[in-house]
């Protein structure tokens, strides 16, 4: 018994024995053939790629021996991954044949290595795609710039290529020849209806920097792609954004993210976007870091959106004089300054009206060497030159629509231009249709020429409402000194055809104005600026809300009105007398300006008077008002406003 113990105790010993010798074989096998970690693969992203069109590989060059392994993949930006094949210990290739039917043509992308579920972002690098004749195609006599517009491999015809001086069109190859003196250091396509550009983040990809000098040929060509149902389509048209870095801005631009992806996802046909000016601020680029690179890094949360941009007076530099100098860095990291695009019938005008005069020396926060930013509203004389060269392969039946930063027009009427305004209504008097959209006020006004200019003018409002103070001071009201709603303008094209909505920023279309019950309102220093001083104090002027009132009086402010609209109330059925006055808004003086005062601090944006707000009497200090506001589309907004309705922040908190 003993012995059969023991034997069996060797037995299993043995195999256990083996089972060790085994495993321990399969490890030493693995050590001699290591699979590197996805974090160990070094291998060059060059700054830029040349890319012939259909090409069905491109390589890159291994560093220190450290390869991808065999399975992995690589993307180009939000593209599809792609295959890695023909790896060594010096070079891999990336099979790229299904990019070309996705959305790949010129741009920034960023380059990213996937293994399984893991990724790493390797670089970024920038495409140029060029045609496949390169050798057969040389520069005209007194070209300086030449190349193609292609799509799908094909030549695009009758596209307008330009340089901002000049413009011209390709033949029926897509084949253009511009003679360049380079002075923006760019050119750039007028984007055909039919076609779109690929998308770099969410800027569109119509330009190229020129690298070559002055007086040499350079090539440069234009990859778009094929667009489908254009006719009907929608742009957000999005002004003064304003990201600093401050005042919790970036969270507060989360919400509108938040807000603006919801509709794109929601949206039926085309939707594009369009800013209007002031995404970022001269003033805190080296103070609080804070550019157009980070600008373009936060709205990339931005889905599904190709943002053609507007400049504004904040997007020109206060490190630089004169009008060129203050643009150069945008022009690099953004774009050109002014160009134009098709979508649909429409033709895009995108304009510079800021003409910056810096010259005068000073300090910024930091003690830094800059300028006192002074400018201009007007259109400098290349700029109106350029805009009649664009709008002569235009037929005058075409509606436009024209965006820059600062009105052409005051609320009245009157011109905002410092100079030019007449000079460029008569180049714009021969097309019937101008719907011009601007911001810069942080207020929405509409200003009806079309029956003598052809313009009507949306000031659109702002994004960022009172350069995102409101909310930050109190939570919950997020509007401009108007007090108009932080949000954006939906434009909506059909045909030829347009119509237009406000959206707040977290709310609906539906919510066009806000009402007030004047009785409830009496605004005073001593009730909303007790912490302040006396010098703040005595900077407190609430106008007509200054006194109390016990007139019964309803004021409401509809604030996208213009004269089409309809403002009517009623009273158990019975219609009051409406009438339109020029008032500053209550809530934005409570919410903002006594905050600000009240804590001893400047109201760098103090309520400023709106010329949509309305007022109506009642019979009691309690009957219910019956409120309908139509819009010139016939679109209807009602409320039943129940009174009292007290007067306070809370009231009217989203």
């Amino acid at each position: 018994m003993k012995n059969m113990i023991l034997n069996h105790y060797f037995r299993s010993a043995r195999f256990s024995l083996f089972i060790l010798l085994g495993v321990c074989l399969v490890c030493c096998t693995q050590k001699e053939t290591p699979v590197q970690s996805l974090e160990s693969v070094q291998f060059a992203v060059p700054d830029k790629m040349e890319i012939g069109y259909g090409a069905g590989t491109i390589s890159f060059r291994v560093q220190f021996s450290k390869s991808p392994s065999s399975g992995d993949k690589l993307s180009l930006g939000s593209l599809g991954a792609c295959p890695i094949l023909n790896i060594s210990t010096t070079s891999f290739d990336v099979d790229i044949s299904s990019l070309w039917s996705q959305s790949f043509g010129n741009g920034m992308y960023n380059v990213t290595l996937h293994r399984g579920t893991s990724s790493r972002k390797m670089g970024q690098m920038q495409v140029v795609i060029k045609a496949d004749d390169v050798e057969e195609l040389k520069p005209a006599a007194g070209a300086t710039v030449y190349g193609k517009v292609i799509c799908g491999g094909e030549g695009v015809p009758d596209a307008v290529v330009s340089d901002g001086i000049n413009a011209v069109k390709t033949d029926k190859d897509g084949v253009y020849q511009l003679p360049s003196k380079k002075y923006h250091g760019y050119v750039f396509v007028s984007v055909p209806s039919g076609y779109e550009p690929s998308r770099s983040g969410i800027l569109p990809v119509i330009h190229q920097q020129l690298l070559a000098g002055i007086s040499t040929p350079e090539r440069v060509d234009f990859t778009l792609n094929k667009a489908v149902g254009q006719e009907n389509h929608t742009m957000l048209m999005l002004g003064d954004i304003h990201l600093a870095n401050r005042t919790d801005d970036r969270k507060q631009f989360r919400d509108f993210v938040t807000d603006v992806n919801s509709y794109v996802s929601q949206a039926t046909g085309k939707i594009y976007g369009m800013t209007l000016g002031d995404m970022t601020w001269d003033l805190y680029w080296e103070i609080n870091n804070y550019g157009y690179r980070e600008y373009l890094a936060d709205a990339q949360a931005i889905t599904g959106l190709t943002i053609y941009q507007t400049i504004g007076n904040h997007d020109h530099s206060m490190y630089q004089t004169g009008d060129f100098n203050t643009v150069k860095e945008y022009k690099e990291v953004i774009g050109p300054t002014y160009y134009s695009f098709n979508v649909g019938k429409v033709h895009y005008i995108v304009l510079d009206d800021v003409e910056c005069t810096n010259a005068t020396p000073t300090t910024d926060n930091n003690g830094k060497a800059c300028y006192v930013r002074d400018y201009n509203a007007s259109l400098v004389q290349d700029q109106l030159d350029w805009l009649a060269k664009d709008l002569s392969f235009v037929p005058t039946s075409t509606p436009l629509v024209v965006t820059m930063h600062i009105p052409l027009y005051k609320p009245g009427g009157s011109y905002r231009f410092d100079s030019n305004g007449s000079q460029f209504e008569r180049i714009l008097r021969p097309y019937s249709q101008v719907q011009l959209f601007t911001a810069h006020t942080h207020t929405l006004y509409n200003v009806d020429k079309s029956s003598d200019t052809h313009i009507f003018e949306h000031n659109a409002g702002a994004i960022c409402g009172t350069w995102w103070w409101s909310a930050k001071e109190t939570p919950g009201i997020h509007i401009g000194q108007d007090g108009s709603p932080g949000g954006y303008m939906i434009l909506k094209v059909n045909g030829d055809s347009f119509t237009w909505q406000f959206k707040p920023t977290g709310g609906s279309v539906n919510e066009q104005f806000r009402a007030y019950d004047r009785n409830q309102i009496h605004i005073t220093a001593d009730k909303y600026v007790a912490s302040g001083n006396a010098a703040h104090k005595s900077d407190f002027d609430p106008g007509l809300w200054a006194t109390a009132s016990s007139a019964n009086e309803v004021y409401i402010n509809v604030w996208n009105w213009d004269p089409s609209w309809q403002v009517e109330v009623t009273e158990g059925g019975t219609p009051l007398t409406v009438t339109r006055e020029t008032q500053m808004d209550p809530l934005h003086l409570i919410a903002y300006t006594a905050k600000r005062l009240n804590k001893n601090s400047t109201a760098s944006f103090a309520t400023t008077t709106n010329n949509h707000l309305f007022k109506v009497k009642a019979s009691s200090a309690t009957s219910t008002l019956d409120i309908k506001v139509t819009d010139r589309f016939g679109n209807v907004y009602t409320e039943s406003m129940t009174r009292p309705r007290a007067f306070s922040t809370d009231q009217y908190t989203k």
